[in-house]
C-alpha cells in the first residue's frame, strides 16, 4: 500500500465529535482536508455506544463533501475492536490510532482491520499513529514501520504534556515533537501535528504562529479542533504561488540535465542535486492532486 503514502497530503484535518450532527453536517461544507469523527476523547463514556451506531450515517453526510473521512477511534481493546467493526462497516478511509505507545498496538489493529474488511472490495483503511507518550516517542521509529497501512504519523501534545510534566512549549516537549517528524520522515510517511499547544482557537494569531513554527520543524499538517482554524491551516501548509514556481524551475532544469548526464546543475543560482529535485517534485505532485 505503499502509494497511499503520497497521497497523505493533508494539510487541516478537523476533528468533529462523532455523535454531534450539527458539527458533522457543518464540516461536510468546510474546507477541511480531512474530518476526524471521534469516538475518543470527545464522546463521554456513557455515550460512547451511541456514538459508534451513529457512525455510518456520519460519514454518509461527510460522503457529501471533498475531504477524506477518518475516525479517532478509543484505546482500550474492549473499546477500540467495536469502533474498528464500526469504522470498516462505515467504510471510512482512515483510522487514526489513540495512544499509540507500542508497535504491537499497529500490528494488532492492522491484523484485524485485515479480518474485518475480508470480503469487502474496498481500499484498505490507512492508520495514522497518534504518539502521545514518552513510552511512544522512544518507540517511534518501530511504530509508524509495523504496518504498511501507516501513511502518516502525528503527536498528541496534550497527553504528552502530562505524561512529561512539562508546559506545551517546553524544550522537552519541542523535542519529542521533532523525534516524531523525524521517524515519519525516516519511515517515507507524512509527519502531522503541531509542536505545541493554543487552548483558545479563537487566538488566531497564535495558532498561526504555531502552525508556521510546526512546518518548518518538518510537519505537513495538522488537526484542529474548530472550523476557524481550517483556514489558517490550509494557507499555512500551501505552498505558495512562488515556491512552487521555483519547484517547477528546479525540476525541469534537473530533468534537462539528467537527459545529458549530469546529476546535479545550478537554477537561478541554486545547487541542485537528485536530493533537491525529488523534494521539489514531491512538492509539485502532492499539489496536482488536490
Amino acid at each position: 500500500m505503499s502509494e497511499h503514502r503520497d497521497s497523505a497530503s493533508w494539510r487541516s484535518l478537523l476533528y468533529v465529535p462523532a455523535n454531534r450532527d450539527r458539527f458533522v453536517r457543518s464540516a461536510a461544507s468546510s474546507t477541511a482536508d480531512a474530518v476526524i469523527l471521534d469516538l475518543e476523547d470527545a464522546i463521554p463514556a456513557t455515550h460512547k455506544a451511541e456514538a459508534r451506531s451513529g457512525l455510518s450515517e456520519a460519514v454518509r453526510t461527510l460522503r457529501t463533501g471533498t475531504a477524506s473521512v477518518m475516525v479517532r477511534v478509543n484505546r482500550p481493546w474492549a473499546l477500540m475492536i467495536r469502533d474498528l467493526e464500526a469504522a470498516v462497516a462505515a467504510g471510512v478511509d482512515a483510522v487514526v490510532v489513540s495512544k499509540s505507545d507500542d508497535p504491537s498496538v499497529i500490528r494488532t489493529v492492522d491484523e484485524a482491520l485485515t479480518e474485518l474488511e475480508s470480503g469487502t472490495s474496498r481500499p484498505p483503511i490507512r492508520l495514522i499513529p497518534l504518539i502521545e507518550s514518552v513510552r511512544g516517542v522512544r518507540r517511534a521509529d518501530a511504530i509508524i514501520a509495523a504496518s504498511d497501512r501507516v501513511v502518516a504519523a502525528s503527536t498528541g501534545i496534550g497527553d504528552l504534556c502530562m505524561d512529561l510534566q512539562a508546559s506545551p512549549d517546553s524544550t522537552a516537549v519541542v523535542q519529542a515533537f521533532v523525534e516524531v517528524v523525524q521517524a515519519a520522515r525516516a519511515a517515507d510517511r507524512t509527519p502531522l501535528g503541531l509542536a505545541g499547544l493554543i487552548v483558545s482557537f479563537q487566538d488566531r494569531e497564535a495558532f498561526r504562529a504555531l502552525a508556521e513554527q510546526s512546518k518548518a520543524m518538518g510537519s505537513r499538517g495538522a488537526s484542529c479542533i474548530h472550523p476557524s482554524q481550517v483556514g489558517t491551516l490550509n494557507d499555512v501548509f500551501r505552498p505558495s504561488p512562488a515556491e512552487l514556481e521555483q519547484a517547477r524551475r528546479l525540476v525541469a532544469g534537473y530533468e534537462e540535465a539528467a537527459g545529458e548526464g549530469r546529476g546535479s546543475v545550478m537554477v537561478d543560482g541554486t545547487f541542485v542535486d537528485n536530493a533537491n529535485y525529488q523534494y521539489a517534485r514531491h512538492l509539485l505532485v502532492s499539489q496536482s492532486d488536490r
